[in-house]
């Protein structure tokens, strides 16, 4: 898998992430379905999207990633 697949499989992942049915600060909650329609919408740019996104996208995954928790 290249990097450009990772990355577009990242975002989804974060997508599904934003809309499940999980405990969010009501400050988030107002933005998460919008950031994740946009996510899922922009996914298949992979490494085209803005670095910015992508560190946004890496962020949220990170402790759902975490194998050591």
């Amino acid at each position: 898998m290249n990097t450009s697949e990772r990355i577009t499989l990242d975002f989804l992942q974060a997508a599904g992430l934003l809309e499940a049915d999980l405990v969010w600060s009501n400050d988030f909650n107002s933005i998460r379905l919008p950031l994740a329609k946009y996510l899922r919408v922009v996914a298949g740019l992979g490494s085209a999207n803005n670095p910015a996104l992508i560190d946004l996208v890496q962020n949220l995954l990170e402790e759902e990633n975490d194998l050591s928790v």
